[in-house]
């Protein structure tokens, strides 16, 4: 009973993701529709090791090569899932299918091997040679070698995907800082955060694997473990996908404005005039873009001025007034909240305060009230 709620926890979670998040449709929301479609993938891969964990291997004998597949298409996809958020507007099948074409050349040479063996054969090879016991000969000996060759692949692919999602999250959220004044809700360190888990995970689950399956059925401890920890980390994933602020969508359509620029000492003047006299940074949302439109002018010459003329990027350019602001307002008032401060400054939030109020003056909030 213990054991087979510890295999069904993953199959619930991510059936449920996958449920929750076909009801997406809007090409804004493609982030989210394609993390959809990955928790389906995960739902096919962790239904098919309930069926092997428990062994009906008269189904999981049709399972055995989609749970390949699935087994190497989920870090693909968790890639593809991660362009969407930083550099993809959508999903093409030109643009992303290529990541896909390993598994699906493992999937066929695995679907081979099975259309080769006899009921015997097959018996043999699902209780002697995938767990590890023998290694096989003829037929079952090249399903070995698949076996092989698949765990492999897999750690490969851990590893090189690993390294193209630290890439692409690193260089997104230092992007944000150019284009938003608030980048709380858009920032993905979480998925940074997820990223490294699910690989620790996964090359701790295949090393297992490969000392062979039976490990895992010697006791339920050894499948609660990754049962857990793979059944937690996919609903967080689930969650906060589901609740994160779209940027890529926004951000494409903006950058596609493109205005000549005026002169560099009118520009500056409008700009000044616009956070010393209008306080636009009270906007707790205020993006690069609503900028260049009040000044008339493109993104690039608004970023490029503010970095060479003040030595900042957007972001820290809107805080540097914010937090002035905020200095002003507790000078006037001792009693006022740091709740209060945060809101009429223009901050997201008061952890935004705190962030920005360190960074820029190299102090504490706290120490600032105590020095007033």
């Amino acid at each position: 009973m213990i054991k087979t709620i510890l295999l069904l926890n993953p199959v619930y979670v991510t059936l449920f993701w996958a449920v929750v998040l076909s009801f997406y449709r809007s090409r804004k929301h493609a982030p989210k529709i394609f993390l959809g479609k990955f928790m389906f993938v995960a739902f096919v891969l962790y239904i098919s090791h309930y069926f092997y964990f428990t062994g009906q291997f008269k189904v999981y004998y049709y399972l055995d090569s989609i749970y390949t597949l699935t087994s190497l298409a989920v870090y693909p996809l968790y890639h593809i899932y991660i362009r969407l958020l930083t550099v993809d507007r959508e999903f093409s099948p030109s643009l992303h299918l290529k990541y896909l074409a390993l598994p699906a050349i493992m999937f066929i040479l695995h679907l081979t091997g099975y259309l080769l063996m006899n009921d015997s054969e097959v018996i043999y090879y699902l209780k002697m040679v995938l767990p590890g016991k023998e290694s096989g000969q003829g037929i079952t000996g090249y399903m070995g070698i698949i076996h092989t060759l698949f765990r492999v692949v897999f750690i490969c692919q851990v590893i090189i995907y690993l390294y193209l999602n630290y890439r692409l999250i690193s260089t997104h959220n230092d992007q944000l800082q150019e284009f938003y004044s608030n980048i709380e809700e858009r920032k993905l360190d979480w998925v940074q955060f997820f990223n490294f888990s699910l690989a620790v995970t996964s090359l701790a689950s295949i090393f297992a694997a490969i000392l062979g399956r039976d490990i895992f059925n010697a006791s339920d401890l050894h499948l609660a473990v990754p049962s857990v920890i793979f059944s937690v980390m996919l609903f967080i994933i689930g969650l906060l996908g589901n609740t994160q602020k779209e940027v890529y969508t926004e951000r494409l359509h903006q950058t596609e404005i493109k205005e000549k620029p005026k002169s560099s000492p009118s520009i500056k003047k409008k700009m000044e005039r616009l956070f010393e006299k209008e306080m636009i940074f009270k906007s707790p949302d205020l993006k690069i873009w609503d900028l260049c439109n009040m000044l008339g002018t493109n993104r690039t010459y608004v970023s490029r001025m503010i970095n060479n003329e003040y030595g900042r990027n957007f972001c820290n350019h809107v805080n540097h007034y914010r937090v002035e602001y905020a200095k002003k307002l507790i000078g006037e008032n001792k009693l006022i909240t740091n709740e209060e401060v945060a809101e009429l400054s223009g901050f997201g939030s008061v952890n935004s305060l705190y962030r920005a109020f360190k960074s820029i003056e190299n102090k504490s909030l706290g120490e600032l009230r105590e020095e007033s």
